[in-house]
């Protein structure tokens, strides 16, 4: 299970999918824990957009969270446009431990915006996992994601709490409600 400020968010696993609250706001929550760190580390993503969640750990690139700050804070720069932040792969040929895609989309003429998640653990039957879903966010909530990503980085935090309307990174790692 993960919270964020109180709220209680209950999910059905550590990984994949789960059922969680229909009132549960949206959040996005980034646990990072240190591997041969400064060039490589651990991450944790966990994410609602309220009837959905999902939770994976991808080994990633240090650069990378910087990008996907950077791309982030610079969305969208025009109607249609898109940003794609993917590790691994759901090809069981490439054998990647994990699949994430992390996609921010315009979803209108009008500019609106919305953040995607896919979410494989590339595991099969009994064990099997994947979930997809969006989040509808403001551009500015992308944004404020995006600078957040940008300073999680900098490897001075441990979590990553996003919801529409706020953003915090912590030092350590926040306890998770039993």
């Amino acid at each position: 299970m993960i919270g964020h400020r109180g709220d209680r968010i209950e999910t059905g696993a550590r990984e994949g999918t789960g059922t969680i609250n229909r009132m549960t706001k949206p959040f996005l929550i980034v646990r990072r824990y240190p591997y041969e760190e400064p060039f490589h580390t651990h991450i944790e993503i966990s994410a609602s957009n309220g009837p959905f969640a999902g939770t994976t750990d991808v080994y990633c690139n240090v650069e990378d969270l910087a990008e996907i700050g950077n791309s982030l804070q610079q969305f969208p720069v025009r109607v249609g446009d898109e940003y794609r932040y993917e590790y691994g792969s759901e090809n069981p040929v490439r054998r990647f431990h994990r699949y994430l895609s992390l996609r921010a989309y315009t979803t209108d003429a009008a500019g609106h915006c919305a953040l995607q998640l896919r979410i494989n653990n590339n595991t099969s039957e009994p064990n099997e996992g994947s979930c997809e879903f969006s989040i509808r966010a403001e551009a500015a909530a992308i944004n404020r994601l995006g600078s957040l990503f940008e300073r999680f980085s900098s490897l001075e935090h441990l979590e990553l709490h996003w919801t529409l309307d706020d953003g915090e990174l912590f030092a350590a790692l926040q306890p998770q409600p039993a």
